[in-house]
């Protein structure tokens, strides 16, 4: 099991050395000092990236906001809706005063590596924090009865919408706003990505997923569900976050309402991580709860993104208790002010799956047929005497 997962993890780093993902990035903003054109034949890679923003922010003091998209590619600035409107009206405004890249190599990591510690990440729902200079916020909320040009639309007026409140409750604030994405639509196809996104995000009972960033650990999960006997809770926005670290454990605090805190122990060792426990605090309760005989676990630099309910439990002599992560993504990071994106996943696959498996049974049967035919071929005996019809007719004995 040992080498499978080593084989396993030595593919996919390989892979993942030879791909980054190429992504349009929009700039706008009042205070852009760019000289940088929009240039088609051009893929500007990461330092080339951060020189860009370097010039951006050479005026201080400067709000960076950044919309991040699931997907996007340069193919979507030319969607247009049924009645033939452009999916973006308010980037046509602002062209002018716009720097567009179309193709940039990891723009996000760029991105969070200049914000470093002062990235703030929300979710398009949740409100915008007011001082902070870095805001990324995520436009993962595809809805169930639109096409993706009405919602690019949508997206476009939330980012009109979200500059101008901005720009309200703080007068003379300096914003360079940024539109990106993740990764690039046209590798997934817009229908299957819409499927997924639909999944995550349908209006009516779905989730939505809470992101916890702290120094050392990333997590995303549609809900944490506490049970202590019979009584059961969802608990909701943490209202503190806390963490201590170094190059072997990562624990990590939450606090929520109601003197409920979560101690998340992580650590490291033999090139993986491990998600070992859970403290549960409620009140003056204190309980230390394990995960399931399936270990929690990815190699480093993985995320881990398994099972759709992740339970700690823990029994005492009186009451039960358990917490359960639902549609759980997580990934520790052991260095301090380490850029903290999620790596690629670990979905819990083995790297010999049934198909491969019947694959390696049928050529093994069809090696032994071609060895035993080879065999047989080899142990036939021909006729080494022939009869001439004009000498003694030749008399094969029996024990010939």
């Amino acid at each position: 099991m040992a080498f499978c997962r080593v084989v396993y993890s030595l593919l996919v780093l390989s892979v993942i050395s030879c791909y980054a993902s190429k992504v349009p990035v929009y700039l706008w903003g009042d205070s852009l000092k760019s000289s940088i054109k929009s240039n088609p034949l051009t893929t500007y890679t990461c330092d080339e990236f951060g020189a860009v923003l370097k010039q951006v922010l050479v005026e201080e003091p400067v709000t960076v906001v950044v919309f991040t998209e699931e997907t996007l590619s340069v193919e979507d600035f030319s969607l247009k809706n049924e009645d033939g409107e452009t999916s973006f009206p308010y980037l046509h405004e602002n062209l002018g005063e716009a720097i567009y890249m179309p193709t940039v190599k990891d723009a996000l990591a760029t991105l969070n590596r200049t914000a470093g510690p002062d990235a703030v990440n929300i979710f398009s729902e949740d409100p915008v924090p007011v001082g902070a200079r870095f805001v990324f916020i995520n436009l993962n909320d595809a809805r169930e009865d639109e096409s993706r040009a009405d919602m690019l639309r949508r997206h476009d007026a939330y980012m009109q919408e979200t500059i101008a409140k901005m720009q309200e409750m703080q007068e003379d604030l300096n914003i360079v706003a940024v539109y990106t994405a993740n990764y690039p639509s046209w590798t997934i196809p817009v229908t299957k990505s819409r499927v997924r996104r639909e999944a995550e995000g349908a209006t009516e009972g779905a989730r939505t997923s809470r992101m916890y960033t702290l120094d050392g650990l990333r997590l995303v999960a549609s809900s944490i569900q506490v049970k202590a006997g019979n009584d059961s809770r969802t608990l909701s926005e943490a209202i503190s976050q806390d963490s201590s670290l170094n190059d072997t454990y990562v624990n990590a605090t939450l606090t929520f309402e109601n003197s409920t805190s979560l101690l998340l122990n992580f650590n490291s060792h033999g090139g993986y991580w491990f998600f070992d426990e859970v403290v549960l605090t409620m009140g003056s309760v204190v309980e230390t709860l394990y995960p399931p005989e399936d270990e929690v676990f990815a190699v480093l630099g993985f995320s881990y993104r398994c099972a759709q309910y992740i339970t700690f439990t823990s029994i005492n002599e009186t009451t039960t208790y358990t917490v359960s992560f639902v549609d759980m993504k997580v990934q520790p990071f052991f260095e301090t002010n380490t850029t903290q994106i999620f790596g690629e996943s670990f979905n819990c696959v083995p790297f010999f799956s049934a198909s491969i498996w019947a694959g390696l049974f049928v050529v093994f049967i069809l090696l032994s047929i071609t060895f035993y035919g080879i065999m047989m071929m080899l142990d036939i005996r021909t006729m080494d005497r022939f009869d001439d019809p004009k000498g003694k007719t030749i008399t094969i004995n029996a024990a010939e």
